[in-house]
């Protein structure tokens, strides 16, 4: 802070242009308050005062609401929110012991601002400032909060198809970060029939219960033709991930969704002949190790696993995530017991009887 400057008596100022007088011509001059405050937020910041630039941000914004200025009040509020969570975050980078008392001042004030934005009816702003906190959450290691935020923005972009499926693949990864395998499995399958174009009912998920509604995924080759480069190319690491999460999951054969028991039946030497849409947007190579992974998993092979582990990581075409799945999927090999059952139960299938 600089010494030169009489912070406390600029406050002093500010101040007494707020305060009522006895007569009724005195009335608070908010407009002057406001710009002061202001003001003095951006010196605060010159000065790499965070917290009392803040704090001034956030004064302006009371006096842009007794203004009826929503406009100005939202963007002061989202000044303020912005500037706490930069503070907790270099805390939190910095190994200082702390009580999230900026995390906390930084989420009521962006809920004051959502509160704005709902009387303005503004519900893209409203998700995107929902998405912001997300992403600092997650910088935070708060994967709970940050999955929690990132549902609730699911209902703000449900009719903007990108939005929507970043929105997907952020809690697909905070899912199987935290092994949370039948919720990723549901999550991704949401990518897929939302690339695909097949999704008419949304899909609502909650960590106690799962009610999967989705419908059989189309797999004809005009569809595929349809798509973007780079929606085809995540539609394949998709398609790879959902067939590692099944693979560790191991739901029952006979109690198998039909459309789970399509992306099985892929991955086998008898239907090879029948694999012309998966490897139109796969790698053949990789095609092929995914095959064969999912014969040794069905015949519990662990030796065979631990070699195609080293041909996988030859390829170098699995993501993190994906690295991650195929050594969950090593160690429940080994011995880690996954109960099928409960997997079966919370999907409420139906018993799948192959023709």
């Amino acid at each position: 802070m600089d010494p030169s400057i009489d912070h406390l008596e600029k406050l002093k100022s500010i101040c007494a242009k707020l305060k009522k007088g006895l007569l009724p011509l005195r009335r608070p001059k908010y407009a002057e308050a406001a710009n002061d405050f202001q003001s003095l937020a951006k010196q605060f910041l010159s000065e790499n005062c965070l917290e009392y630039s803040a704090l001034c941000y956030l004064q302006a914004s009371k006096c842009f609401q007794e203004l009826k200025s929503s406009t100005s009040e939202l963007q002061t509020l989202l000044e303020a929110a912005h500037l706490f969570l930069v503070l907790e975050l270099q805390t939190f980078e910095s190994n200082t012991l702390s009580y999230n008392e900026n995390l906390s001042l930084a989420l009521s004030t962006y809920q004051m601002a959502q509160k704005n934005l709902h009387e303005q009816n503004e519900r893209y702003l409203s998700g995107l400032i929902s998405l912001q906190i997300a992403d600092f959450l997650i910088k935070l290691s708060r994967e709970h909060e940050a999955e929690r935020l990132y549902n609730m923005t699911l209902d703000s972009f449900k009719d903007m198809t990108m939005i929507y499926i970043i929105i997907l693949q952020h809690l697909l990864n905070i899912r199987i970060e935290n092994n949370d395998h039948v919720l990723a499995l549901n999550t991704c399958t949401q990518i897929i029939e939302r690339l695909m174009g097949s999704t008419t009912t949304t899909t609502k998920t909650s960590t106690s219960t799962i009610k999967s509604e989705v419908k059989q995924l189309p797999t004809d080759v005009p569809q595929l033709s349809t798509l973007r480069a780079s929606d085809r190319l995540l539609l394949g690491k998709c398609d790879v991930t959902r067939l590692l999460l099944l693979l560790i999951l191991k739901p029952h054969p006979q109690r198998l969704r039909s459309d789970y028991a399509k992306v099985l039946n892929q991955y086998t030497w008898d239907s090879y002949e029948q694999t012309t849409p998966p490897t139109s947007f796969i790698d053949e190579k990789l095609f092929f190790l995914l095959q064969s992974l999912t014969l040794a998993v069905q015949a519990h092979d662990l030796e065979n696993i631990e070699l195609l582990e080293k041909d996988f990581l030859k390829l170098n075409t699995l993501d993190s995530i994906q690295i991650r799945l195929f050594y969950s999927l090593k160690q429940g090999m080994k011995g880690h017991y996954i109960d099928s059952l409960k997997f079966d139960q919370q999907f409420h299938v139906s018993t799948y009887r192959p023709s």
